[in-house]
């Protein structure tokens, strides 16, 4: 239950990054992404009163933390995209993303057997394999861009250890707090870049397509957040911060249907050891 949780978490995780993605075409990326967190915090509100979690005061700290660490790695990782390749920040940062959790969870006692082992590394090796495009990147990797893309990468796991330290009793308490915190300091930096730079940088709300897609985005994350927290409740953090970080999963499928791209072949490569790798946890 718990790989399926991650991988199914993963993958739409990937479609919300998919149309995040879309929207950025049309709009400021912080605009869209401050649109989305907004749907995101609504949908966690909805969820919290069916759920009815256990608040505790250090529960919500855990989770605020890690939703200001969501925020700083997404900036990051962003902004590590628009100046170095591609082919190399996009990896570098799920590799960090994998490993690290990974690490903390089996210093912290969680043991697997020696299949599952082979099986969290195999994950790791699919999602550096699907982050690798099939067009050619011809930007060159600086050390802003290195230090961007190593910022992103700890600010995930450090996202996904905060969350898992949360007591399952909170439930879905989490989910709320880290989506608020995020949407706050989305808020903040969108307040501070309008006041800088005028109307211009809220622009992209006159146009229906990019705000809906942003919208959905917002959807897709907090559902992929309700089935994270679930699976890190539920189960090992090693397991779900791997299986996480085949994020990339999701926005290649979609790129695929919806866009018709093509893929490489170390990203069809790194479909199949995913599925073969999750399959194998699942019923290990």
């Amino acid at each position: 239950m718990v790989a399926i949780l991650g991988l199914v978490s993963a993958i739409v995780y990937g479609g919300s990054d998919f149309l995040g993605g879309l929207a950025a075409r049309r709009m400021s990326a912080l605009l869209a992404s401050t649109l989305g967190s907004a749907v995101s915090v609504v949908a966690a509100v909805v969820a919290v009163l069916v759920d009815r979690p256990v608040w505790t005061l250090e529960d919500a700290a855990l989770a605020a933390l890690a939703g200001v660490l969501g925020a700083i790695g997404t900036w990051s990782f962003y902004a590590g995209l628009a100046i170095g390749p591609m082919s190399v920040v996009s990896p570098g940062v799920a590799m960090i993303y994998a490993v690290v959790p990974a690490i903390v969870g089996i210093g912290l006692g969680e043991r697997f057997s020696p299949v599952g082992y082979v099986a969290l590394v195999a994950v790791v090796g699919a999602a550096l394999l699907l982050a690798v495009p099939r067009q050619r990147d011809g930007a060159r990797l600086t050390r802003r861009a290195i230090v961007l893309g190593t910022t992103a990468g700890l600010a995930y796991a450090g996202y996904i250890i905060s969350m898992d330290r949360t007591s399952a009793a909170s439930g879905l308490e989490p989910l709320l707090v880290e989506l608020s915190a995020a949407f706050v300091v989305f808020t903040i930096v969108l307040a501070v870049r309008r006041i800088r730079r005028g109307p211009s940088e809220l622009a992209g709300l006159r146009e229906r397509g990019p705000v809906l897609q942003a919208l959905g985005a917002g959807l897709l994350l907090a559902v992929a957040t309700i089935l994270l927290v679930i699976g890190l409740h539920l189960g090992e953090l090693a397991v779900m911060g791997v299986l996480n970080a085949l994020y990339p999963l999701g926005t290649v499928l979609l790129a695929l249907v919806v866009l018709r791209e093509r893929l490489s072949a170390p990203q069809v490569l790194g479909i199949l050891l995913a599925l073969a790798a999750s399959a194998t946890l699942a019923l290990g």
